[in-house]
This record gives structure tokens, sequence and C-alpha cells, in this order.
């Protein structure tokens, strides 16, 4: 494990099968240590800003979320979910899994985030294995579990029957589970969504808080009602998860 001046901490999964073993260590500098679990089926992430309803009704926690991403949505999706991570200095400790070694912190990071834990990964069975462990373990209540850049093949030949365990640790461990797809392929999936953006070359001169604010999800699969939710945010603090109304 590498931690640079405390701006997150990173775990590197070249070539290995397992994680390291710092994880304790690593709950005690999130603060993660003795955490309640979130509450059943209560939503994470819910960005209030956005004037997409979907992404201001969040995502379910004890759950896994597909979020397709055919184009370069993705990215901003995984800054907006870093910025509602830190919005208040809440923290909300997030792991996000980087399935191709491709994230950059430069660009993605407004400034140091001490409650994230970057997995850098490079083959796909590094990917399982870190979200295996990450999610058998339950510590963090955001899995943000990037396998949008793999190859197709690679991505099928990963047997149904792991997304299915994915999703029974998740629903037992309390983790809200973002997994980041080029194609409809997670059948464990709750709720599946299409990242859709209007975004042109013109929009790279465009700061990337006004490219957040195109994103817009298309749901393709749901739980409970077919319409954005009226249910009130789940708070973070460093000492406990409250919910504040909520779904049934």
């Amino acid at each position: 494990m590498e931690n640079r001046s405390a701006c997150f901490h990173i775990i590197h999964l070249y070539n290995a099968f397992v994680l390291p073993p710092p994880l304790v260590e690593i709950r005690a500098r999130l603060g993660l240590l003795g955490l309640p679990r979130a509450p059943l089926r209560k939503r994470i992430v819910r960005w209030e800003e956005s004037p997409d309803p979907w992404l201001r009704r969040g995502f379910l926690s004890h759950a896994l979320t597909e979020i397709v991403a055919p184009g370069p949505g993705g990215g901003l999706l995984l800054s907006a979910a870093l910025r509602f991570c830190d919005q208040n200095g809440l923290g909300l400790p997030m792991a996000l899994i980087d399935g191709t070694d491709s994230f950059d912190p430069k660009s993605a990071l407004a400034g140091p985030m001490p409650f994230l834990l970057w997995v850098r990964c490079r083959l796909p069975r590094e990917i399982l294995s870190a979200a295996d462990f990450l999610l058998r373990d339950g510590s963090f209540p955001l899995a943000w579990i990037d396998l949008a850049r793999l190859p197709s093949r690679e991505l099928r030949r990963i047997s149904p029957t792991t997304w299915h365990r994915f999703g029974r640790l998740a629903e037992k461990k309390g983790s809200a589970a973002l997994l980041l797809t080029p194609f409809p392929l997670i059948p464990a999936a709750r709720e599946r969504y299409r990242i859709e953006a209007s975004l042109s070359l013109a929009c790279l001169e465009e700061p990337r808080e006004a490219l957040r604010q195109r994103l817009q999800l298309v749901p393709l699969r749901l739980t409970h009602s077919q319409e954005p939710g009226s249910s009130a945010p789940l708070t973070w603090s460093a000492t406990s998860l409250a919910v504040q109304g909520g779904e049934g």
C-alpha cells in the first residue's frame, strides 16, 4: 500500500490474486472501525444539484447497481460521486476498483480525499479479487467498480455466478456497489441505468462542473417505484449513519 501525503490511499494489485493485508490499518485511518451499516435499501450518493431526477434519486445500499457507460460519461459520473463523498467535509468512505489503471486523480480530485481507497488493477482476475475482498469485508459504504474499458470478450468470460455472489455480499454487508460497464452485463444488478451525456469536442473547453450538469441516466431496470423517489438522503457522519425519511 502507498500513501501520498494522505491525499488518498492506494493499493497496487498488479499480477496479484488477493489484496495485501493492511485493511485493518486502512479502516482505522478512514474512521471505519465500529461504524454501523447503512439501513437496508436506502439510497446514498444523491446528487441534489443535478438536473437529472435519477441522479437526484441516488443509488441503493445493500445492492449492486449497474451503470452502462458506452461513452465518456462514466468518468464524469465518477467525479460527481467523488464530489458527493467530499461534500460539506462529510467524507463518505469510498473504494474505487480501477479496472484498467486509468483513473487520473489530478483531473478527478479537487483536493485531498483521505477517505478514498484507490485499488489499481490491470487484469480481470485482479478486479474480481479486489471486489470480492472489499464487499466481503463490508467496511466501505460505497464501492465503485470500473469495468468500462475492459474488452468485451474478457467481460463475457466472467461467470454470472460471480456477480450473484457479489450481490449477496453487498446485501449482507451493506455496501452500495456501483459497477460501470460498457454494455448490460450484470444479471445480479438490482438496478441498471445507461449514462447519456451531450458531449462534443467543443465541450473540452467547458469546466468539469458544467459537463457534469449534462449527465443523464436512463433507467433500464428499477427497484420499487418506476419514478424517482422522494425519500430523504442518507446522511453520513464520522460516528453514525442516519436516514431522514425513506422508501418502503
